[in-house]
């Protein structure tokens, strides 16, 4: 019994021993980074080598790369080929779409690794230079929003994924990608005005492609309002649209009418000899796009002022859908009264035209009608046109530049002319039913039919005015020396400058003159003796029959 405790404890003593040596039989693994070459400028193939699977059970193997040497258990991007692994060469090719941090150039560094139970092994670092994309050229040159631009390059495996097109700040919706070409749609929202370059870049994943440019150009979207009268403002909505109208590859056109836009607002004015319905379009660049139709409204008069006039006259109607501006060419806005002739009619301010009656029409009611674009509207009322008259005047008789006031119908504060027999004269109307006129400077005497002048015809007034010459009645003193101041007596003198006396040939001014006297101071520029006194008054004189006597002094 002894004898089996001691044999026991020998054997349990011998398989401690055995498991100890056991343990200690440790082969630690061996890997390898045998090559790295780059595929493109996001892609490369890397190839590792297991030289030894070690004693242990391989966890993960794998790559991890970086833009830099730090690489390792906690460093750069790992990419796991799992726990199956074999001894001898095993290869990845490895995407960077993204993956990589950004650097100025396109080194990769990667190496190989293995881990176990008891850690992990890296193999040698290796680098490798990715090629990078570049741009060529973008076609069309010009392009407006919505468009699709092509550019051509050296682009590799990029995809639709991994690439970004910026137009003017802004990603542009990829349409299309392969290794040598790329094609995106110019998006909206480009902060540029119509003829400037903008700046397209490409990234195919974290590498830029290059930069490069083309010509935005105008995409006009719509217009306001879509109806309203000739002469309307128009305003364009779009994108990149210009800041001034001086482009000449823009053409503004409304029912194939060629149509100068607003140079710096941009803004076009609906043309005077637009239909009722015309198409707005654009051409730029030679590709025409329609956006739309414009109707024009037609006006409507609303009121006629005043109501009554005589011809020759103004007249202002009022209305609306007037035109907000003037023309003064083809589809101008025109006006006539019955079955007359079309006259012009002048803006005046907005939803008001003003009108000049014909002188020559003939009184009566009428019916106005306005001309305007495409369209003649009648206005609801009736223009009464009054008749000139003059039938009386008074006095019936006076002289020379004496007021004579003639009653009749005329238009308060204009002038008219007035003929005293062949002598014109003229006078200003003092209220509608009185003209003020004088009697013609110069007048002779006796009597002559009065006439006035109106811008129809030309009215006789029944009965004759008697144009009566100043009278000359007495002097005094009859004789005296130069200085003394004579008094002359009469009627029918006129004040102011029309009057002057003279000593024989020697005219004088006088010192005051009423309708029937006259002051004045005997000169002393005329020799003694005796002469004749004349005086002349509103161009008609008048000499008394007897001499004055110029003493010696």
């Amino acid at each position: 019994m002894k004898g089996i405790k001691i044999l026991c404890i020998v054997f349990i003593s011998l398989f401690g021993l055995f498991s100890s040596c056991k343990k200690d039989d440790f082969t630690p693994p061996a890997i390898q980074t045998l090559s790295v070459k780059a595929q493109s400028s996001t892609s490369f193939e890397v190839v590792g080598n297991i030289a030894k699977r070690g004693s242990e059970g391989i966890e993960d193997y794998g790559f991890i790369y970086n833009t830099s040497q730090e690489i390792g258990e906690n460093k750069g991007i790992k990419v796991s080929l799992g726990k199956d692994a074999k001894e001898g060469e095993f290869r990845k090719q490895i995407r960077v779409d993204g993956t990589l941090p950004y650097s100025y150039n396109n080194t990769v560094w990667v190496r190989s690794y293995l881990r176990d139970s008891r850690g992990t092994v890296f193999g040698t670092m290796l680098s490798v230079n990715l090629p990078s994309p570049s741009m060529g050229d973008i076609t069309p040159k010009m392009a407006m929003s919505g468009e699709v631009v092509k550019i051509t390059g050296t682009f590799f495996d990029a995809t639709a994924n991994n690439t970004v097109v910026t137009i003017g700040n802004i990603k542009a919706k990829t349409v299309s990608v392969s290794p040598t070409e790329i094609s995106a749609e110019v998006p909206s929202g480009i902060q540029a005005s119509h003829g400037n370059s903008v700046n397209v870049s490409i990234q195919i994943g974290s590498t830029p492609a290059g930069n490069s440019s083309f010509q935005i150009l105008a995409n006009f979207k719509d217009f306001s309002p879509k109806s309203g009268p000739v002469g309307s403002e128009l305003k364009f909505t779009g994108d990149n649209l210009p800041d001034y109208f001086g482009s000449s590859n823009i053409q503004v056109e409304m029912g194939n009418q060629l149509i100068n836009p607003s140079y710096y607002y941009g803004t076009i004015n609906v043309p005077f000899t637009a239909k009722e319905s015309s198409d707005l379009a654009i051409t730029i660049n030679g590709k025409k796009k329609v956006l739309g139709t414009f109707k024009v409204t037609p006006p409507v008069i609303s009121e006629i002022s005043p109501e009554s006039v005589y011809p020759g006259q103004s007249i202002m109607l009022r209305g609306t859908n007037f035109p907000p501006i003037n023309d003064g060419g083809e589809g101008r806005p025109l006006v006539k009264l019955g079955t007359g002739s079309y006259g012009d009619a002048y803006f005046y301010d907005k939803g008001t035209y003003t009108y000049n009656v014909p002188d020559n029409i003939a009184e009566g009611d009428y019916s106005l009608y306005l001309k305007v674009g495409p369209h003649e509207v009648q206005a609801p009322k009736k223009l009464k046109i009054l008749g000139y008259s003059a039938s009386n005047f008074s006095p019936k008789s006076g002289s020379s530049l004496q007021l004579i006031n003639i009653s009749g119908s005329f238009i308060a504060g204009n002038w008219y002319t007035v003929y005293f027999g062949s002598v014109q004269g003229g006078g200003t109307a003092t209220s509608p039913t009185n003209l003020q006129v004088t009697v013609p400077y110069g007048m002779s005497e006796g009597n002559v039919k009065i006439s006035v002048e109106f811008p129809n015809k030309k009215v006789t007034i029944p009965g004759d005015f008697e144009v009566v010459g100043p009278s000359f009645t007495s002097f005094s003193p009859t004789s005296a020396v130069p200085g003394t101041v004579l008094t002359i007596k009469g009627s029918g003198f006129v004040q102011g400058y029309d009057t002057i006396v003279k000593f024989g040939s020697i005219a004088v001014a006088p010192n005051s003159v009423t309708s029937n006297t006259i002051l004045v101071t005997v000169p002393s520029n005329v020799s003694p003796g005796a002469m004749k006194l004349t005086v002349v008054t509103a161009g008609q004189s008048v000499a008394h029959k007897d001499n004055f006597t110029l003493l010696d002094k």
